[in-house]
């Protein structure tokens, strides 16, 4: 049961959120007395964020967890930037171009930029960089796997260039929106590419802050980058970071960051608990911050390739067996939605027609088990077929697993209990989870996925995107007309084409119950009365370019 973070520390995938103005303050943002925004913007200060977890690797070319592309998003800028709406506008690179064939992307940059260690930012910067990511040398667990059909990048002026894809890619701006495909300085990769991970002193790029010290598993400190002014046009901070420096601690216990905020130790909380939000909206000097998170939503992955759910029927009637509306209820206090399909609402192309077209019914799962010959039950209630239990294994690692998430999994737990199914949590440390993993050894696993691009259902349904190979396919599944859907929403230039393909590939994976979507998640921020201007990007994800503190 690992979170969308645990699971893609512990494997490919993500779909960074886009770029640096791609930002809106949350809908639903309530101040309890806080002046969550307004007034004139102060240089200088800190301003002092906490999450839960510290990454594993600080190289995002190598890494693919969230907590990589939130954090050094401060570091690293990118070629495009996504807006809210999807479209794409100028960051690093001032125009681009792109061919009929949709083979070959022509970008011209910007010639006012450098790295934060004097090294300019020109077309050599960044063939360096695609060139790393795609280098077997550097194990990409997922940039790799983003850049899509990579061939190579042609150096057409100091400025210019032209990157050449072995196939069309109707998602290549947006991978190119994101940290992942993010720009080290050259000279970090040629003199010290072996170190690009351990955060500090070697993670150079051209952001709006520099990297400057970290305490392992306690704190960061990240410092205003005062030459910085290339910011995209939709920024509201065109020129450097008003902040002095930006300092992240991690604080895994969820009372522990609530405190810290409430007291004033902390600006700004991450991941509040959902059960403490009302209460929080409602104390003064305090503000939370919502905002829906687009991208595959929080669910459980049945594994298709081996017995018993590699049979539809038994699919639905473990579907049929949890009421997930009422454990999202209960779990987040009112504050979750339930999900209905594979993506979250606020996701582009989202399908609506998944809405309504399933839910919690005992009594079909009652039926459909007894037509599989599960009638029979043992002593502990549970149901038997030739002396063997319905048994499901669901593996997830503790250390990255939230405490709400680890509560849904119980409940589900039970409700499945009543259902004559028994469920087995099975917990694995980091080390270990990955491998089983791989090998399918398992019936369950559960994830969410943050992302504002639809093709992310690429890597988690594609046949393609299994999990020993570097994508998430969680379900392990091969549907052939999945495939094909996803094949053609991936070269198809047409948009409402790509939209029309994903919601065929999303209302077949509900049909065919893939998978068991539980809830749609809320990033949710606590925020000091001090703390302004702090925003989130396309997938929720929270920027500090323009943030600023009183003094």
């Amino acid at each position: 049961m690992p979170t969308r973070r645990s699971f893609l520390m512990l494997s490919a995938g993500s779909l960074a959120a886009a770029g640096l103005a791609a930002c809106s303050t949350a809908p639903g943002a309530s101040s309890g007395g806080a002046p969550l925004d307004g007034g004139t913007p102060r240089d200088g200060g800190t301003l002092t964020f906490s999450t839960d977890v510290e990454p594993d690797v600080y190289d995002p070319h190598v890494s693919p967890a969230d907590i990589v592309g939130v954090l050094l998003r401060n570091v690293f800028d990118s070629l495009v930037s996504q807006r809210p709406d999807g479209t794409f506008e100028p960051w690093l690179a001032k125009e681009w171009k792109v061919s009929q064939d949709g083979r070959a992307y022509t970008f011209l940059l910007r010639e006012d930029v450098a790295f934060t260690d004097g090294t300019p930012f020109d077309a050599e910067a960044v063939k360096a960089n695609f060139e790393h990511v795609v280098a077997p040398a550097t194990k990409s667990q997922y940039a790799a796997t983003l850049i899509g059909p990579y061939d190579r990048t042609e150096i057409t002026g100091s400025h210019s260039l032209t990157v050449h894809l072995k196939k069309p890619y109707a998602s290549f701006l947006h991978a190119l929106s994101t940290t992942y495909l993010g720009f080290h300085s050259p000279r970090a990769l040629r003199e010290h590419p072996g170190e690009l991970g351990a955060g500090g002193r070697h993670s150079v790029g051209t952001g709006p802050f520099t990297f400057t010290s970290r305490v392992k598993g306690q704190k960061l400190v990240f410092t205003r980058n005062a030459a910085y002014g290339w910011a995209p046009d939709s920024a509201k901070n065109q020129g450097p970071a008003h902040l002095k420096q930006l300092v992240v601690t991690f604080l895994p216990e969820n009372a522990t960051r609530v405190g810290s905020v409430t007291s004033g130790r902390t600006d700004v909380a991450d991941f509040l608990p959902a059960n403490r939000i009302a209460t929080l909206k409602k104390q003064q000097g305090l503000g939370v911050l919502s905002h829906d998170s687009p991208g595959v939503v929080y669910q459980y992955f049945l594994n298709t390739d081996r017995a018993p759910l590699d049979q539809l029927d038994a699919r639905l009637a473990v579907r049929a067996a949890v009421d997930t509306g009422a454990i999202t209820r209960a779990v987040f206090a009112g504050q979750y939605r339930r999900a209905w399909g594979p993506l979250s609402p606020s996701t582009p192309s989202y399908a609506k027609s998944t809405e309504d077209s399933w839910g919690h019914d005992p009594d079909k799962a009652a039926e459909l088990l007894d037509g599989l010959g599960w009638s029979a039950r043992d002593a502990a209630g549970y149901r038997v077929k030739d002396g063997k239990r319905f048994s499901l294994t669901l593996l997830y690692v503790p250390a990255f697993t939230r405490p709400e998430r680890r509560t849904f999994d119980t409940a589900v737990q039970d409700a499945l209990k009543k259902a004559g199914i028994d469920l087995k949590l099975k917990p694995l440390d980091a080390g270990s989870y990955t491998p089983v993993r791989d090998r399918g050894d398992y019936d369950i696993i559960a994830f969410a996925w943050g992302g504002s691009d639809p093709d992310l259902l690429r890597t988690v349904f594609h046949s393609g995107s299994q999990l020993a190979d570097g994508g998430a396919n969680g379900s392990r599944l091969r549907d052939a007309t999945v495939d094909g859907w996803l094949d053609e929403a991936g070269t198809t230039p047409d948009a409402d084409r790509r939209a029309e393909l994903y919601g065929k590939v999303q209302e077949r994976i509900v049909e065919q119950a893939y998978t068991v979507p539980a809830f749609v998640g809320t990033r949710q921020l606590g925020v000091r009365r001090r703390a302004h201007g702090v925003a989130f990007d396309a997938s929720a994800w929270p920027l500090f370019q323009g943030a600023w503190v009183d003094a």
